[in-house]
């Protein structure tokens, strides 16, 4: 028992270790030498610890920020970020070990259905491991809340939905994307359905003609610097740390910053924390290239043996490459949503103060506006991040309660998906045991 134990809860759980074994497979299946199995191998795996580092620069950088913010302000604010909401689910050991065995046997299942669906477009494998661990852990806070189930139960159920949704989602965005993805891999980021959402505002507030294209833009010679990633962040991160620092107040900063003659200027950290965020993306993104250039050859050995024709779902930098200035105007869009909704909650004395979140702003912001920019154009991508930045945001206000354990934490999920997906079917759950409850 301790073996399997070590095995399950050590080995099979951790994203890295996991995802490295899925490589190490997927080239032994191949046949491939030696020297290639472990090029593969070690690839996957620093490229994803590469990833995962970037991933901790950004929420240490605005992290305590925010956490200021809420205690300046004296609200129950909320920060949408699902990396750092799954730390306080792990504080807590019964769910925590629920939630590894829900996301192994959800995992497993999916493989299973994947292998038993006919059709081209669900032969998919959800490879993001990390964001299947943290849905498992929404799944073993709401349910408890949302159907009073025991460990039992909320594994049960918890494991069918995901499955389902590991397996059928993904096909969204790949009958979408593949006149440009030309079904390589798809998306696997809890984005899966917000996708087609954005592909329709795309349609509505932009323009099919190629030349509104935000990668055909003609800018000028000055601007051109903006297509780069790192340089729109280099001068965005800054402003948006600084509007929340003066959210925050001059002592509040201080408290952070440090005070006395050797401490920095307040106005000057929260610059350098700018500064620290962006570093932190170019970070994830090189984690993201070494990673996918790795992980998607060794997968092939996979669905060649057991999924005949699937293409991994994968993590959502996957799809930045296919129209960088596209997301870069739905990460605008977004990260203005976002702060209105704050902006909103704040003026209207909302029960929840909903924190612009670094995940909804960059990562939902760019998937969605690479899907709004292949529908219309630079106004589509702009139009797209900003509406499901304003739904993503708005929607912690309702699905925060639910949360149980780490509800009043301060964190939640985030995602377009836990807004138009999850949010809504947990009230329906809630609703319907009510219902049931009331007949019998």
């Amino acid at each position: 028992m301790k073996v399997l134990n070590f095995f399950v809860f050590q080995i099979l759980s951790n994203e890295t270790i996991f995802l490295g074994l899925v490589a190490l497979l997927g080239l032994l299946l191949q046949r491939k030498s030696f020297p290639k199995v472990i090029d593969g191998t070690v690839k996957t795996v620093i490229g994803l610890t590469i990833l995962a580092s970037g991933a901790g620069i950004l929420i240490n950088s605005l992290s305590p920020v925010v956490t200021k913010l809420n205690e300046t302000l004296h609200v129950r604010g909320v920060l949408p970020t699902n990396d750092a909401v799954f730390g306080v689910v792990l504080r807590f050991n019964t769910i925590a070990k629920d939630t590894v065995i829900t996301f192994l046997l959800a995992f497993f299942l999916h493989l299973l259905l994947v292998r038993l669906t006919p059709g081209k477009n669900f032969k998919n494998a959800y490879l993001t491991a990390h964001l299947m661990l943290y849905h498992a852990a929404f799944m073993n806070v709401t349910l408890p809340v949302v159907l009073h189930t025991g460990s039992f139960w909320t594994v049960t159920v918890g494991t069918i939905l995901n499955a389902l949704y590991y397996t059928y989602s993904p096909a969204i965005p790949r009958v979408i994307s593949r006149p440009w993805m030309h079904d390589v891999s798809t998306l696997g980021f809890m984005d899966q359905v917000g996708s087609i959402l954005a592909h329709f505002i795309g349609k509505w507030f932009g323009s099919s003609d190629p030349n509104q294209d935000a990668d055909n833009m003609k800018l000028p010679k000055w601007a051109s610097m903006f297509r780069d990633n790192t340089i729109v962040l280099f001068f965005l991160m800054p402003i948006i740390f600084v509007g929340i620092g003066i959210a925050v107040g001059k002592t509040g900063i201080e408290s952070l910053a440090g005070t006395g003659a050797g401490a920095v200027n307040w106005i000057l950290w929260l610059i350098l924390q700018g500064f620290t965020f962006t570093a932190g993306i170019v970070v994830l993104l090189a984690g993201v290239r070494m990673f996918i250039g790795s992980i998607v050859p060794a997968f092939k050995g996979i669905s060649d043996k057991f999924l005949p024709g699937a293409i991994p779902a994968l993590d959502a930098p996957t799809i930045f490459p296919y129209s960088p200035m596209g997301g870069m105007f739905g990460f605008l869009g977004s990260t203005v949503g976002c702060i209105l909704v704050t902006f909103l909650t704040i003026v209207f004395h909302s029960p929840v103060i909903v924190f612009p979140s670094p995940i909804i702003m960059y990562f939902d912001g760019n998937v969605m506006g690479v899907f709004g920019n292949k529908a219309g154009g630079w106004r589509g991508a702009i139009a797209a991040g900003l509406i499901t930045g304003i739904i993503s945001s708005a929607a912690v206000i309702l699905f925060y309660p639910l949360t149980g354990a780490v509800y009043g934490s301060g964190l939640t999920w985030s995602n377009i998906d836990y807004a138009i997906v999850w949010m809504p079917l947990m009230y329906l759950l809630k609703f319907l045991r009510t219902l049931i409850l009331a007949f019998i």
